[in-house]
């Protein structure tokens, strides 16, 4: 059967860590197969909250700096196998050098040298390598292929000469540098060269987006896209960081509709705090007007509910209270051919192929551009809800803790029963 894989932009802690347990209950049940997570954060805290909760490191854009990967010693060698053009940097640091670290650059300059740095540990966070000396360097025309992901062997031997070999090519070794101790090592991309590191497989993996790039969420799409052979087959989940309530019971169910209709571009869950799903729930009778009048949003986006955190925290407490956790829709699915917000929403791989995303409004790209030039509508599943937390425009008189907070009294009642 085809993997069923969700994709969250990750990531503020105490927004996502209520989704962080519905999905790993989702992933126990056997539900979800794996979780991609694209770290697009925008603090250190939240950055490093995101490292040590979730899964290694399988993609880093170009401008994302190191990440631990792993560690060399005299008696176990590094390996890793590194898809990437050129300038694949590699970090060691040595465990009796607290304070400097050896940068070992593979194909700079276009892929055709290789040098060596003594650098101190502050220079791990940055890029500026102006006037920095090398301590070793060598021509290495070609030494990483485009077409392969490259094996790269770091070792130590037993006088602690630490020596590099890349796709079974010796490329340096350095006697003069002492570390029969052991060092840890770390790696990234760069100039201009995204990196992927094909020997991460795992349930859950992160993927590092370049760090503050403004609508930032092409790449996860471009990424997908340029692995058409890889993805084609499998079902996707997306939803955003602060969804803090999701129907683990009827998810499955969302799923095998996703699969059995492949006529809709994209399909929705029924959002709590979803301009198009608010209205809709009006409709149906499932919302009362004494909490608001929730409009027809204008083209599909926008709107009171959008704008108000007076709305929106009603609402979120209206559905807090009721029985079933529930706001059915006027029918079992709504067709839909504006435009919708993707808090929650489904594709198939095999639509990869048209979904190479420029950068800019991936929303409006996904509910009205593609299924506009395609003639596929999009499409509502009411049997499946999640809640969303909040927009932008909603924050400055929401109280997200008091929210979470009751949120995650349903959760625990939820995940316990």
């Amino acid at each position: 059967m085809a993997p069923v894989i969700l994709v969250t932009f990750a990531g503020r802690q105490r927004r996502m860590e209520l989704l962080t347990r519905y999905v790993r209950e989702a992933m126990n049940a056997g539900i979800i197969d794996e979780w991609h997570i694209w770290d697009f954060t925008r603090s250190p805290e939240d950055h490093e909250w995101v490292t040590r909760e979730f899964g290694p490191v399988r993609f880093m854009g170009s401008t994302a700096p190191y990440e631990a990967k792993g560690s060399v010693s005299p008696r176990a060698s590094f390996r890793a196998s590194a898809l990437i053009a050129n300038d694949l940097h590699v970090a060691v640091l040595p465990k009796t050098d607290p304070d400097h670290y050896l940068e070992l650059v593979v194909g700079g300059w276009a892929n055709q040298h290789s040098v060596m740095r003594r650098l101190p540990r502050s220079e791990l966070q940055t890029f500026d390598r102006n006037n920095v000396q090398h301590n070793w360097a060598r021509s290495t025309p070609g030494v990483l292929s485009p077409g392969k992901a490259n094996e790269i062997v770091l070792g130590i031997d037993a006088k602690g000469v630490l020596t590099l070999n890349v796709n079974d090519v010796a490329i340096g070794s350095w006697p003069e540098i002492d570390l029969s101790a052991g060092a840890e090592v770390m790696i990234r991309g760069g100039w201009g060269a995204n990196l992927e590191l094909c020997d991460v497989r795992e349930r859950i993996m992160r993927y590092i987006g370049n760090p503050y790039e403004k609508m930032p969420y092409w790449q996860a799409y471009d990424y997908y896209a340029r692995r058409l052979d890889m993805f084609k087959d499998a079902l996707f989940l997306k939803c955003d960081d602060d969804i803090v309530y999701m129907d683990n019971d009827k998810l499955d169910a969302f799923i095998e509709f996703r699969r059995a209709n492949p006529k809709y571009f994209v399909v929705s869950a029924n959002v709590v705090n979803n301009g198009v799903c608010a209205y809709w729930q009006q409709v149906a009778g499932s919302l009362p007007s004494h909490i608001g009048q929730f409009e027809y949003p204008p083209g599909g986006f926008g709107g009171t509910l959008w704008q108000s955190a007076g709305k929106a925290t009603d609402l979120h407490d209206f559905f807090l209270t009721t029985p079933e956790k529930q706001l059915p829709l006027p029918n079992p699915v709504i067709e839909w051919t504006e435009r919708q917000s993707i808090n929650f929403i489904s594709w198939l791989g095999r639509d990869l192929v048209h979904m190479a995303l420029p950068k800019g409004d991936d929303e409006h790209m996904l509910t009205v551009e593609l299924p506009t030039m395609l003639g596929r509508p999009t499409a509502i599943f009411s049997d499946f809800t999640v809640s969303h937390l909040s927009f932008g425009p909603q924050e400055a008189g929401l109280d997200p803790d008091r929210l979470i907070d009751r949120y995650e009294e349903l959760m625990n009642l939820k995940l316990a029963s």
